[in-house]
C-alpha cells in the first residue's frame, strides 16, 4: 500500500513537473513571438572593415561574393573574405524611416524687419524708419533625397510701411538643402522669383536662409528660418526741379519665418 501511494506520488510529481516546464517553455515561445510580432526585418552585413551594410542580400555565392541592396537603393558586391558576419535583425528606426523623396508640400508663414536702407541702380539714398512686411508662401515641390529639394512657390505679401502700404503675389523657384541625415539638421533654403504687385510696383525678390528642420513623425516637419530678403520695385522720386524720375530699388529685410514640410 505504502509503495501504491509512493508510486502515485512520483508520477503526479512527475506530471506536475513536466507540465510546468511545457508551460514556462510555451510562454518563453510565445514573449519571444510577441517580442518580434509587428516588426519588419532587414539583412545586416558586418564588413571586416567596420562597416555596415543594412538591406536585402540579393545573392550569395558560396565562399565567393555576396550582392546586397541598401535601404537608400545602392547595390553593393562584396568578396566573402570582406565580411564578418551576415545576420537578420529587427529594422532600426532612424532617417530611413523618415521621408526620403517624393512629393512635398511646404507652408510658411514670413516677417520681414526693414533694415532702413534703399540702393539704386543709379546712385544711392537712404529711408529711416523703413516698417515690416508680412506674408504667407506655400511651395509644391519634389524631395530628390536626404539632402535636396526644389519646387515652385506662391505666397501673398503686405507691406507695412504707412507711405509704401499695399500688396505683393510673389512666384518663386525654391530649393532647400538638408545637411545632415537626422530628425533634426540644419539647412540653406533659397527663394528667388518676380512678385506681382497688387497695388505696389512689381519687381524682382530673393530670400536666401538658413534654417532647422525638426521631424514631429516620419512625413511632418517643422520648419524655423533666418535670412536677409530684398524686394525690387519701380518708384519715382522727384528731382530738384520737381521732375518725376524713375529709380529702380531695392528694399531689404531681415526675414524670419516659421512653417511645416509634408
Amino acid at each position: 500500500m505504502k509503495k501504491s501511494i509512493i508510486h502515485l506520488f512520483i508520477i503526479l510529481s512527475y506530471l506536475s513537473l513536466t507540465g510546468t516546464v511545457h508551460a514556462q517553455s510555451k510562454n518563453n515561445s510565445q514573449d519571444s513571438h510577441t517580442l518580434n510580432t509587428g516588426k519588419k526585418m532587414e539583412d545586416v552585413v558586418y564588413l571586416k572593415n567596420g562597416a555596415i551594410v543594412r538591406g536585402i542580400i540579393i545573392e550569395q555565392v558560396p565562399n565567393k561574393t555576396l550582392e546586397i541592396k541598401s535601404n537608400d537603393n545602392n547595390y553593393f558586391i562584396f568578396n566573402m573574405d570582406e565580411v564578418r558576419k551576415i545576420a537578420k535583425e529587427n529594422i532600426i528606426t532612424e532617417l530611413s524611416d523618415y521621408k526620403k523623396k517624393g512629393y512635398v508640400v511646404i507652408t510658411e508663414l514670413g516677417f520681414g524687419f526693414g533694415i532702413n536702407t534703399i540702393d539704386t541702380y543709379k546712385g544711392s539714398f537712404k529711408i529711416e524708419g523703413q516698417d515690416p512686411i508680412i506674408g504667407l508662401r506655400v511651395i509644391n515641390g519634389y524631395q530628390l533625397n536626404e539632402y535636396f529639394s526644389f519646387g515652385l512657390g506662391v505666397g501673398f505679401e503686405a507691406f507695412l510701411d504707412g507711405d509704401n502700404k499695399g500688396a505683393l503675389i510673389p512666384l518663386s523657384i525654391d530649393s532647400r538643402i538638408n545637411f545632415i541625415k537626422n530628425k533634426f539638421t540644419p539647412t540653406f533654403n533659397l527663394n528667388v522669383g518676380y512678385a506681382i504687385g497688387v497695388q505696389n510696383s512689381s519687381g524682382l525678390t530673393a530670400n536666401p536662409s538658413v534654417g532647422i528642420k525638426l521631424y514631429l513623425t516620419k512625413k511632418i516637419g517643422l520648419l524655423f528660418n533666418l535670412g536677409y530678403k530684398v524686394q525690387q520695385q519701380n518708384i519715382k522720386r522727384l528731382d530738384q526741379y520737381g521732375v518725376e524720375i524713375p529709380r529702380i530699388v531695392n528694399y531689404q529685410f531681415l526675414s524670419m519665418s516659421t512653417g511645416l514640410f509634408f
